[in-house]
């Protein structure tokens, strides 16, 4: 196996591939069977592969990370190592230390966010300041990068030493209550925030911190069984008085057990405060999200006001028929909501039932009901029916006239909608209905078929029935492109490992994929 120079050059090494390539393509045996012996085809991206691997790399991308690692200034490097073990979720902090392993001792930074506590303590006990002292870019201390490392969870091997090295802070008269110069940070929100610790958590409040609103908030997308929410709550003062955001973490999830114990603890609904400019009432905000009946009602019950309206100026109750929540209507019914919805929403309620003769039958009762509605309210509805697997619902509404090209979020169409929530049958429907599948987004400018691929990573839970091997072959076979296809390890949003098995089995995204040249 061949061996990087310690300071490698990318240019030669492209150099190297194209003389491999070169040479193959001239009748050279032994530079063909280099090739061939990963790839079918005799391209660059084979003969960069084939050069990959003989350094000892997976992939040129991965190849070329270690390079750039390996040439970039090792102070740079890891400054933004420390940045990505704290604030990026995608895994790049791993891979950078994989490339470059000379980081885990490179300093006393670099060693804190790993759970180096062996050197944490020799470092402290040669300048005990290093206890206290901020650094300048975030006004972090040692303690605050300690609790917001997420390499906890990036290799839990890590853990117990991240909450040694908290243990000693604290012990060494680090202020667990202490916020940053910027963005007023304490070290209880950072560990709450991004990946939380929950050891670190216990740790803190065992020490005195003392959890306000937006720690409570933050534990609300801590994913970890509401066992972090449950220790702030065990330790809040007044619960009743400090909430205000914290429930509008658990109503965008639909996490009714969230709620439950935000409420039980004594959060008054009344006070509900989310981060929308205008601010909604929980009620409204609540429907809006989809969430469950049942989180529905436990608001309610608590005292929450039925009737409030949206920002903009929709009841609870008619924001519920149009999205054809029937179960969410009747229940606001049974508290006095007023039926107060109008024909527009009776016409998306009925549409969304795939009620098209009760839908037809609005039309023809309210002449130009149909002209009322904006693009955007196509899009919307089209998206929300697509992203929910509801096929008949989306007939209905194509039948009446909707544009199959309306937009909803991010800029997408419902075909994209579709294939990111893997509703296969409703792929199948857009396409019989001429749906673009080379259409794309306004946001990422990507097709949907790069939805269905990031989406079968990422498993949105809107459609109990998702099936996203069947939508890629949806999509491919009505001849969506696969010239942007990448199957690298490297990628942020990989696909599941179904679909990529499934993309190989068609060729696509092997060793023809797209490479840096």
């Amino acid at each position: 196996m061949a061996t990087l120079p310690g300071r490698p050059d990318l240019g030669h090494l492209r150099r190297q591939a194209r003389d491999l390539l070169r040479a193959a393509q001239s009748g050279d045996t032994s530079a063909a069977e280099r090739i061939s012996a990963l790839s079918a085809r005799q391209n660059l991206a084979a003969a960069q592969l084939a050069v990959a691997r003989e350094y000892g790399f997976a992939s040129w991308a991965r190849l070329k990370t270690a390079v750039d690692a390996r040439n970039r200034d090792l102070e740079q490097l890891a400054e933004e190592f420390c940045e990505a073990s704290i604030r990026d979720w995608t895994g790049k902090a791993v891979k950078m230390l994989a490339a470059a392993p000379e980081l885990a001792g490179y300093s006393f930074a670099t060693a804190l966010i790993l759970g180096d506590a062996e050197r944490v303590r020799r470092d402290i006990a040669r300048d005990p300041g290093l206890v206290s002292r901020a650094d300048e870019r975030w006004g972090f201390t040692a303690l605050h990068a300690a609790c917001a490392s997420r390499w906890h969870h990036l290799d839990p091997a890590r853990a117990a030493g991240l909450e040694e090295i908290a243990r000693l802070l604290l012990d060494a008269e680090a202020d667990a209550r202490g916020a940053t110069r910027t963005g007023s940070w304490t070290p209880l929100g950072c560990a709450v925030a991004g990946a939380a610790n929950p050891a670190i958590v216990r740790l803190l409040l065992e020490r005195g911190a003392v959890p306000d609103d937006r720690d409570l908030y933050l534990a609300g997308f801590a994913g970890d069984d509401h066992q972090t929410l449950r220790l702030l709550l065990g330790h809040a003062d007044d619960v009743a008085a400090i909430v205000r955001m914290a429930i509008a973490a658990p109503i965008s999830s639909g996490d009714t057990e969230g709620v439950r114990l935000l409420l039980a603890a004594g959060a008054d609904p009344g006070r509900y405060a989310d981060d929308a400019e205008p601010p909604a009432p929980v009620i409204y905000a609540a429907v809006r999200a989809g969430c469950p009946a049942d989180l529905v009602d436990l608001l309610l019950s608590h005292g929450a006001d039925p009737a409030a309206a949206g920002p903009d100026g929709r009841s609870p109750y008619a924001l519920a028929v149009s999205l054809g929540r029937s179960d969410v209507a009747e229940l606001l019914r049974s508290y006095g909501a007023n039926q107060d919805a109008s024909a527009t929403d009776e016409l998306l309620s009925a549409c969304l039932r795939g009620d098209l003769a009760g839908a037809t039958s609005l039309v023809q009762r309210h002449p130009g009901l149909l002209a009322t509605f904006t693009g955007d309210q196509h899009g919307a509805a089209l998206t929300r029916a697509a992203a929910a697997g509801n096929a008949a619902g989306l007939a209905a509404m194509l039948d009446l006239g909707f544009p199959i090209e309306a937009r909803g979020d991010d800029g997408g169409t419902a075909l994209h909608a579709a294939a990111y929530a893997g509703s296969a049958e409703v792929a199948e429907l857009l396409v019989s209905r001429r749906a673009d599948v080379e259409a794309t987004d306004t946001t990422w400018d990507s097709t949907p078929l790069g939805w269905a691929i990031v989406g079968s990573g990422e498993r949105p839970g809107g459609n109990p029935a998702a099936d996203w091997v069947r939508t890629v072959e949806v999509l491919l076979g009505a001849g969506a492109t696969t010239a942007d296809v990448t199957l690298d390890p490297d990628d942020p949003k990989p696909p599941s490992a179904e679909v990529a098995d499934y993309l190989r089995s068609q060729g696509i995204g092997t060793a023809e994929r797209r490479t840096e040249q």
